[in-house]
């Protein structure tokens, strides 16, 4: 959090500042996959389609869930998260997550 006083510590941030979110799969500590989003340009996309927004949002979290018992775990996560699909390595024995 930038400095704030007793009386500011609620206010709206500063259009200036930059907020992002982190979003990162670990496994037994190492990290696997990280991607950060600013949100600024996450507001626009769910002003713009919600719907689709969200869905992409939500396979965050379906693929990890979808990739965990399958062979690559790496390699099917970072195709999961592009298409929807998770698969051993990556293109075997797909399903939709």
């Amino acid at each position: 959090m930038p400095d704030v006083g007793l009386f500011t510590a609620t206010e709206p941030l500063n259009e200036d500042l930059k907020v992002v979110i982190k979003y990162s799969v670990e496994v037994n500590g190492l990290t696997v996959y990280n991607e950060t989003y600013d949100v600024a340009k996450l507001a626009e996309e769910l002003r713009s389609d919600p719907e689709k927004a969200v869905a992409l949002w939500s396979r965050r979290i379906r693929c990890v869930a979808a990739c965990r018992s399958r062979r690559g775990f790496s390699a099917c996560l970072t195709r999961c998260l592009t298409d929807g699909q998770a698969c051993d390595c990556g293109h075997e024995h797909g399903e939709t997550a």
